[in-house]
């Protein structure tokens, strides 16, 4: 294990008071006795690149929590990659890596873009949640909540133009982490151009040539003194518009994929490529 990661440099948290909407689910006097035992060791990451394996072989550990910090996991297939930006409250394993042995081999990544905090869920952990059964149920949730936030990426990824999944994506942002002020509703993450890029699945010229526009409509607009973003206060009448035009745009795209063959099927060529 690299010194990074070695038990002096480790410290223990109260987790339910480092992650206060985990002890929501209890009583007040199931809380105070459940936030003396619920325990964890909490690792610090740097900002900067890091192999999933290299940092945790994952013996003995039910998962991570992340308490703090920003990190971007990136998926890499041929060529092509994409992101996820993964927050405070996830719960992650991110030495669970099946991309060498997939039919189509993808690499993992995992970029920090803000120093974190991760609390090591054990098994000693574990043996002391087992007494109150709907701590267990908040993990399965963080869990299950993550996997719809996945899927709500995919969506955005398959928006046509890119100032649109540019749009939505800050504004799913602004929901999760986000605040509203005078001056309109402030993003307080440090993306660059070439993160959105990661987390829209877009060419990084294209991304900057789409916020150049949306400055220009007084959409969205970038601190230069900490890099977070600001957006207007409430959400564009495009974006509202699009909830609208979803179903009729539904039933289209039923019957028609522009950007597929008719027949569903994948031409050897593209798959060989892909290898």
């Amino acid at each position: 294990m690299p010194e990074l990661f070695d038990s002096r440099q480790r410290r223990a948290v109260r987790l339910l008071d480092a992650d206060r909407s985990l002890g929501s689910v209890l009583s007040e006097a199931e809380l105070a006795v459940a936030r003396r035992y619920a325990v964890a060791d909490v690792v610090e990451l740097p900002r900067g690149k890091h192999d999933p394996k290299a940092m945790f072989d994952g013996d003995g550990l039910l998962g991570l929590l992340m308490l703090k910090g920003l990190m971007i996991r990136q998926v890499a297939v041929a060529d092509r990659h994409c992101g996820e930006l993964v927050g405070p409250g996830a719960v992650l394993r991110p030495w669970d890596d099946f991309g060498h042995t997939a039919p189509l081999p993808f690499e993992v990544s995992w970029r920090v873009i803000q120093d974190t905090e991760l609390a090591r869920l054990d098994r000693r952990f574990l043996a002391t949640i087992v007494h109150w059964p709907a701590l267990i149920e908040s993990f399965t949730a963080r869990a299950t909540e993550r996997a719809h936030t996945l899927a709500f990426n995919v969506a955005i990824h398959c928006l046509r133009h890119v100032h649109l999944r540019l749009l939505v994506l800050l504004w799913n942002l602004a929901d999760r982490f986000g605040r509203v002020t005078p001056d309109g509703t402030h993003v307080p993450l440090p993306l660059s151009h070439s993160d959105l890029a990661e987390l829209v699945g877009a060419a990084r010229p294209s991304v900057t040539v789409a916020l150049k526009q949306l400055a220009a409509d007084e959409l969205v607009w970038r601190h230069s003194s900490d890099g977070t973003w600001m957006l207007t206060r409430e959400p564009p009448t495009e974006l509202r518009d699009m909830r609208a035009g979803s179903v009729a745009a539904t039933a289209d795209d039923a019957d028609v994929d522009e950007d597929g063959p008719a027949d569903g099927k994948v031409a050897d060529d593209e798959l060989a490529d892909l290898r």
